[in-house]
């Protein structure tokens, strides 16, 4: 082999040595994603609704079919949604009988779980965050269900 050839051999694994070591992603663990406060969002005729303090918007349309069979004209007045520890969203309407939650995915929200929280539907739903889980009432009702992404959340009571 000439020394130009091993010159080039060692420059190309160099090279490459270095671009590996500098490929490495940066990883920062113990995220914690959770709104402490509900975002109303308030659909437009289309159906889409934006959530501007977060930097999402997404159509409320394919909810509405779930809960209503029916995604020719938009249904709410106004959409909840809060986000988790977890980083997922968790999301309903008025009359709505589900809570969505919903995993962030790339350009798109994927249902992780639907969970059925009144059979008559929801009169007037608000979120909230209280640490580890989300806590959704009804003020009409004054019901209060504690959630978390796995679905209603139960305490476990130790005596």
């Amino acid at each position: 082999m000439t020394i130009q050839k091993k010159s080039t051999l060692a420059f190309v694994l160099l090279t490459t040595f270095f671009l590996q070591a500098c490929t490495k992603s940066l990883v920062v663990k113990n995220v914690n994603y959770a709104q402490q406060i509900e975002s109303v969002l308030i659909p437009d005729a289309d159906g889409n609704v934006t959530d501007v303090r977060h930097g999402l918007s997404y159509s409320i349309l394919p909810f509405q079919y779930e809960e209503f069979n029916d995604s020719t004209t938009v249904k709410v007045s106004e959409v909840r949604m809060i986000r988790n520890h977890q980083g997922y969203y968790f999301i309903t309407a008025d009359k709505f009988k589900h809570v969505y939650v919903m995993a962030p995915k790339r350009g798109e929200l994927k249902l992780e779980r639907k969970i059925l929280v009144d059979e008559e539907g929801l009169l007037s739903p608000a979120f909230n965050w209280r640490e580890p889980v989300v806590q959704l009432i009804d003020n009409t009702n004054n019901v209060v269900i504690l959630l978390n992404e796995k679905g209603i959340y139960v305490e476990e009571v130790t005596s």
